[in-house]
């Protein structure tokens, strides 16, 4: 039995036609099968219909390949795109659980200030009762009774000499005294002190922390709230001059002062303006009615203090006015 050559059987599948007339007509591939004693047989095999099945098998299996590398490819991705959004999920997770904390951590903290400013505004009143009952107690403390030391006794024979020696310390003394006094006279005119409404009004809101009285929260009050009803005369609590006079936003119509040595004082929710821009005005001067204008939740006075750009607690000043 003979077989034709790889080679041959390869350009015979693969190859192209030797002419146009060949390639015209299907191509054959013929066997031919002999044995000693036995007549020969023929084994014909159409060679284009081989080709073109080997082809398909080719085109299977490369087809077979690429799905099976694509699907391969995408479950690789796939885990990882997964195993990124589970790492995701736990740092949301886990900044969802700080944030939390941080938010309680905070609520806790301010529930201990206000504790701690109701303990202080406490201590502050009975330290005020106690000074005020110790003045009436021991009176006798307020005068300067106590003296002492080596002394000379002033007699006809030096009192000239010494009378004249103390009116020169005295003068000496004043000229030293007097810039200090003008400077201290000039800083009282300026620093705001007393109370912005006359007689004794009712405090309804302190300086500091608070519970927001226009909804839920705790905010910061940076003044004091006089509870006086609308049309109360608003007196200025030191010389300066006006800011401004108009409406501001959060105070309704209101008066800012600029007092010298840096200190300003401001007036919110007023119903009516007896000052503008510009004027200067004195301790105890009428510059506007009290009202109910702006943020507020009734008639009162909002009364801030500052001193450059921080603002005081005008509790102090309230003080020491009286």
């Amino acid at each position: 039995m003979r077989f034709p050559k790889y080679s041959a059987l390869f350009t015979s599948l693969f190859g192209k036609p030797a002419s146009p007339r060949a390639a015209a007509h299907s191509r054959h591939l013929e066997i031919l099968i002999t044995r000693p004693g036995h007549a020969a047989h023929h084994l014909r095999i159409d060679l284009d219909a081989l080709r073109r099945v080997a082809l398909w098998l080719l085109a299977a299996v490369a087809l077979w390949l690429a799905v099976t590398l694509f699907m391969a490819w995408r479950q690789v991705a796939s885990g990882n795109l997964q195993q990124r959004a589970n790492r995701l999920a736990e740092q949301a997770a886990s900044a969802q659980s700080a944030n939390a904390r941080l938010q309680a951590e905070n609520g806790a903290l301010t529930n201990n200030l206000l504790a701690l400013k109701q303990q202080v505004d406490r201590l502050a009143g009975t330290l005020r009762g106690f000074v005020q009952k110790r003045a009436e107690q021991f009176p006798v403390e307020a005068k300067n009774l106590a003296q002492g030391g080596i002394a000379q006794p002033l007699d006809t024979a030096n009192a000239q000499t010494l009378l004249h020696d103390e009116v020169d310390l005295i003068g000496a003394r004043l000229s030293l005294l007097l810039p200090q006094a003008h400077y201290l006279a000039s800083l009282e005119a300026a620093r705001p002190m007393g109370e912005p409404v006359p007689g004794d009004a009712p405090i309804t809101s302190d300086y500091g922390l608070r519970s927001n009285p226009m909804g839920p929260g705790v905010e910061f009050h940076n003044g004091i709230d006089f509870g006086v009803k609308v049309g109360t005369p608003i007196h200025a609590t030191a010389n300066g001059v006006v800011e401004s006079a108009g409406w501001k936003a959060g105070y309704g119509n209101c008066v800012v002062i600029d007092h010298p040595f840096g200190y300003r004082s401001l007036y919110g929710h007023l119903s009516a303006l007896r000052v503008k821009a510009g004027d200067v005005v004195t301790r105890g001067q009428v510059i506007a009615l009290s009202g109910n204008t702006g943020r507020s939740t009734g008639p009162h006075l909002h009364y801030t203090l500052f001193y450059g750009d921080k603002t005081l607690d005008p509790a102090t000043y309230l003080l020491a006015q009286r």
